[in-house]
């Protein structure tokens, strides 16, 4: 039997092989009859002693690491790496419809209208003609949000906007949300 040694500090001393529980690859250890070493290097020592489980994404199936304790925060016990496939997952026709909401897919659209205005905000602004996106709105003109009919939307920018919510209050213009200024006077404002 060979008899093997290890170097530390200087000092000659009796060691065994052993294989690394991280990475698996063989080293030599010095034989101690009470706690003996585990991994070959300080990296493995760090990556083995997290409490971490592998675990694979739902949808896309890749390899994931996970905290024990995380693991218990998943309501339904899905996975995924990142919000992207959790979302390409929970959508209609996705892999995993137990996690969609109870909403889900029972919209009216009533709250789209800027998708419905995308050609419209490109020319801008209606009264100044501004074109900075951002800074556009969608106004309705008679004042119900309900009505998202094109004929009753134009774009406006934020203060074109505002000027269509201004009321007369003690010889004063102001804003209120809830009032439409005349169309007539809205040129001379």
């Amino acid at each position: 039997m060979e008899i093997l040694y290890v170097i530390e500090s200087g000092v000659r001393r009796k060691a065994e092989k052993h294989n690394c529980e991280y990475c698996n690859k063989e080293f030599l250890r010095k034989k101690k009859k009470k706690k003996s070493q585990k991994y070959c290097c300080i990296k493995c020592s760090r990556k083995g002693s997290r409490n971490r489980v592998i675990v694979r994404c739902t949808n896309c199936n890749k390899e994931i690491e996970r905290k024990v304790s995380q693991l218990k925060l998943a309501k339904h016990g899905f996975y995924f790496c990142n919000r992207e496939c959790k979302e390409e997952a929970q959508k209609l026709g996705g892999k995993c419809p137990e996690i969609r909401p109870d909403h889900f897919g029972t919209g009216t659209g009533e709250h789209s209208y800027r998708d419905h205005m995308r050609e419209e905000i490109k020319l801008g602004c209606v009264d100044c003609f501004n074109k900075i996106e951002y800074l556009l709105n969608i106004h309705h003109i008679d004042g119900n949000r309900k009505n998202n009919k094109k004929e009753n939307l134009e774009v406006t920018c934020s203060n074109c906007h505002k000027k269509r919510h201004l009321h007369l209050k003690d010889g004063n213009w102001s804003y209120w949300t809830r009032v439409l200024t005349p169309r007539e006077i809205l040129k001379d404002l």
